[in-house]
């Protein structure tokens, strides 16, 4: 279907910014961010949100928007030069800034996985010891595996595959908002299992190796690539 006319214009005067960003044209970055850069905030925080985040939002936008400038511009703005003008600008950016955001987010959870898993354990058998890491994984295993079948999916999708909220609460049929409550109540029945199961003073635990925990892999993970961003 062919583009409307005033459509066409409007295009046209994206590409011709954009032109004139690689071009590094310092009046056309003054006019980007002053006619885009609310729009990327709003995109960013909006993502967020949609992950559940809802404490230092303020400082999160901020960490995203320089993360999401900085793609923009690396590699001789390759980004930039991959806008083909089948969408507005503003749209073609709204995407981008939302995938930016999200495997944002995504990072953070895997960086704070291991704490999060590590926290169940009770306070008193915390220790830095190497060995005695690798019983508490091994007891977070054991707990896991006490769960509900659908506590443990749950879990799994979060911590192991690092899947986003909308991911998980497509896969569970609940809502986006759901996911953030039900997380934590599998937390806490977590830990309750944990504090119920022998201290791991008392030998080695049964049915669970270190390799097999849930926090092996939590390391590795999807990259985000600023390159893989076709036209919406």
């Amino acid at each position: 279907m062919t583009e409307p006319p005033q459509q066409r214009d409007l295009i046209g005067d994206d590409q011709a910014l954009v032109r004139r960003l690689v071009a590094r044209d310092e009046a056309a970055w003054v006019e980007f961010v002053a006619r885009y850069d609310r729009l990327l905030q709003s995109r960013i925080l909006a993502a967020c949100r949609e992950t559940g985040r809802a404490n230092g939002l303020a400082e999160l936008v901020s960490e995203i928007s320089a993360e999401l400038y900085a793609a923009l511009v690396e590699q001789d703005m390759k980004v930039l030069r991959s806008y083909s003008g089948r969408s507005r600008l503003s749209t073609w950016l709204a995407v981008i800034a939302r995938r930016v955001a999200l495997r944002h987010v995504c990072r953070l959870s895997r960086v704070t996985a291991r704490a999060d898993l590590d926290a169940c354990v009770p306070l008193a058998e915390q220790t830095s010891d190497e060995t005695q890491r690798h019983q508490r994984l091994q007891l977070v295993a054991l707990a896991r595996s006490q769960l509900s079948p659908r506590d443990q999916l749950l879990l799994r999708l979060f911590y192991d595959e690092s899947r986003s909220y909308k991911e998980i609460a497509q896969q569970l049929a609940i809502s986006v908002n759901a996911v953030g409550p039900k997380l934590d109540r599998a937390r806490q029945r977590l830990r309750r299992l944990m504090e119920r199961l022998p201290s791991q003073r008392d030998g080695p635990l049964p049915g669970a190796s270190p390799a097999a925990t849930p926090a092996a892999g939590l390391d590795a993970g999807r990259h985000f690539n600023p390159h893989s961003h076709p036209d919406p």
